[in-house]
C-alpha cells in the first residue's frame, strides 16, 4: 500500500511538471512606451498566458532596456534573452535577405509592401528559423524619412551634415560615404545624447519613431522623400520556443498575428498622425520636388545597386524584384 501511495505521488508530481513548466519568456523591444507596438506586445503577453494556461508569461523590455537590436540578436543566440520585436535593422542580423524590402526607393506604396510581404512570409519564416530565430507575428511600421538639423531637399544639403548610420553595417556605411556623405555609427541607444551633443544631424526613422523618441526636437526638419517602408517582427529564439507544446504553438502563433491584423489600422494612420502633431511643435516638411525626388532615386539606387550580393542577399532581391513586377502589371504607379 505504501508503495502504491508513492508510485501515485510520483505521477502526480509528473502531470504537474508536465502541465506547468511555467516558461518565462524575456523579450525585448526598442518600442517606446505607450507606442503602438509596445501595447501590442502587451496584449499577447496576456493572449499568450491566458491560451497556456499561465505556463507561459512573456516579460517584456521596452525602450531600449535590453540594448539595441544587434545585441539583442546576440543576447538571444547566446540565451541571455529570448525573443524581440525588431524592426528590419534587427533582422538582417539574422538574414540579410530581409533588408531587400527596405532597398531604398524600391517599394513606392503600403499596397506594394502587404503583397510582397505577403508573397515572403514564408520564405523569410523558413530562413530565419533555419538560422535559429521563430518569427511569430510580422507587422509594419510607416515609412521612413530623413529627419534632420537643417533643412534637406537635395543630395547635396544632407552631404553638410551628419548622418547617423546604424552601427554593425559597413557596406551600408561604404555606401553613403560613396555618395560624400558624413556618416557617425552609434547604437539607436545613443542617438538622442548624439543629437543633443551635436555629435549628428541627421537620420533616417519614421514619423512616429521620431516623435515618441523626441528626436524631432533637435531634427526638426523631415525631408519627404519617402525612402521605404519601415517593418518587422516579433521572433523567439527556436530553442526556447521548442519548450512550448507543439499542440500549443499554432495557437500562439494565431493570437500574435491577430494582434498584428489589428494594429495594422492605427499603424496605417499612425505616420500623418505623427507629423500633424510634430508639426505643431515646430517640424518643418522640406518638400522634394519629382526633378529632385527622379536624381535621388538615381543616386540612391546606383550606389545601393553595388550592394546586391552584399548587404542585400541576391536570390531574395530576385525574387522580390519579380513579385513586384508581377503587381506592377496589373496596379501601374502613377506618374508625377
Amino acid at each position: 500500500m505504501r508503495r502504491g501511495s508513492l508510485l501515485t505521488a510520483a505521477v502526480v508530481a509528473m502531470s504537474i511538471a508536465v502541465v506547468a513548466p511555467g516558461l518565462t519568456i524575456k523579450l525585448g523591444s526598442l518600442a517606446p512606451a505607450g507606442s503602438p507596438w509596445e501595447l501590442g506586445l502587451k496584449r499577447l503577453a496576456a493572449e499568450w498566458d491566458r491560451l497556456s494556461g499561465g505556463t507561459v508569461t512573456v516579460k517584456i523590455y521596452s525602450g531600449g532596456v535590453a540594448g539595441d537590436e544587434p545585441d539583442m540578436v546576440r543576447k538571444m543566440r547566446i540565451g541571455a534573452l529570448n525573443a524581440s520585436l525588431m524592426t528590419v535593422s534587427g533582422l538582417q542580423g539574422i538574414f540579410n535577405g530581409v533588408k531587400t524590402l527596405s532597398f531604398p526607393l524600391l517599394l513606392r506604396s503600403d499596397d506594394e509592401l502587404f503583397y510582397i510581404l505577403d508573397k515572403m512570409k514564408p520564405f523569410f519564416d523558413t530562413e530565419l528559423t533555419k538560422r535559429g530565430f521563430k518569427p511569430v507575428m510580422w507587422s509594419p511600421g510607416g515609412w521612413v524619412y530623413f529627419f534632420t538639423r537643417y533643412p534637406v531637399v537635395t543630395p547635396d544639403d544632407l552631404r553638410k551634415q551628419k548622418l547617423w548610420v546604424w552601427s554593425g553595417n559597413p557596406d551600408e556605411i561604404q555606401a553613403y560615404q560613396n555618395l560624400g556623405f558624413q556618416t557617425v555609427t552609434l547604437a539607436s541607444t545613443d542617438l538622442m545624447t548624439s543629437l543633443q551633443g551635436g555629435m549628428v544631424d541627421a537620420l533616417v526613422t519614421s514619423p512616429l519613431v521620431a516623435a515618441s523618441s523626441q528626436w524631432f526636437g533637435i531634427a526638426g526638419n523631415m525631408c519627404t522623400l519617402r525612402l521605404g517602408p519601415l517593418w518587422g517582427a516579433t521572433v523567439v529564439s527556436t530553442k526556447t520556443w521548442n519548450e512550448i507544446p507543439a499542440d500549443l504553438q499554432p495557437k500562439l502563433i494565431g493570437a500574435a498575428q491577430q494582434i498584428a491584423d489589428s494594429l495594422k489600422p492605427d499603424l496605417l494612420k499612425a505616420d500623418s498622425q505623427a507629423i500633424s502633431v510634430m508639426q505643431k511643435y515646430g517640424l518643418k516638411i522640406n518638400t522634394v520636388p519629382p526633378q529632385t525626388e527622379a536624381a535621388w532615386a538615381e543616386l540612391l539606387q546606383k550606389t545601393f545597386g553595388g550592394l546586391i550580393g552584399k548587404l542585400y542577399d541576391k536570390d531574395t532581391f530576385q525574387m522580390v524584384n519579380g513579385y513586384l513586377d508581377d503587381y506592377l502589371v496589373l496596379h501601374p504607379r502613377k506618374q508625377n
